[in-house]
């Protein structure tokens, strides 16, 4: 497995990765009303808008996972079905750290939907820490309605 920058040869199976996953982790999650905005078709427009930049784990030509970052936050953390319970997941969420602290980053945000408790199991195993908890609106371009769901918003210091 190795972990390199996003290439535009990598949206197409980034979009279709982050779809599934998100379907995975979030769809009984958020109100029943936003999933008809969650749609297959909806991802890669999302990818082109995202302003995040995108790593990918590969191993060969398979899509293990991605991390995304902007700024002092890990955006999107996801990983291939095939590939969870792996290590992927945290040789990810390890090199973002990395790359953040590397470009001078203190401390560092994620945000996670409130009861996503795998997601929550592996964020407090891998050292971040529950700061608090908000109503978050979700990312939902093209229409004037917010949903709103519950966010966790963790932290975690990567000063050595």
């Amino acid at each position: 497995m190795y972990i390199r920058p996003a290439v535009f040869g990598d949206k197409e199976a980034i979009a279709h990765l982050w779809h599934q996953g998100w379907h995975d982790a979030h769809a009984e999650l958020v109100p029943p009303e936003v999933l008809p905005y969650r749609t297959q078709s909806h991802f890669p427009i999302w990818l082109k808008e995202a302003p995040d930049t995108f790593y990918v784990a590969r191993s060969g030509e398979n899509l293990l996972g991605f991390v995304s970052l902007q700024g002092i936050e890990v955006v999107k953390l996801y990983v291939a079905v095939g590939s969870r319970g792996t290590g992927v997941a945290s040789a990810l969420l390890s090199f973002a750290e990395r790359t953040l602290r590397e470009n001078g980053v203190l401390e560092a945000v994620l945000l996670c939907t409130a009861g996503n408790a795998r997601a929550e199991r592996f964020y407090r195993r891998q050292g971040w820490s529950l700061f608090d908890t908000f109503d978050d609106a979700l990312w939902a371009t093209g229409i004037n309605h917010k949903f709103v769901v519950s966010t966790h918003r963790y932290r975690k210091k990567l000063s050595e």
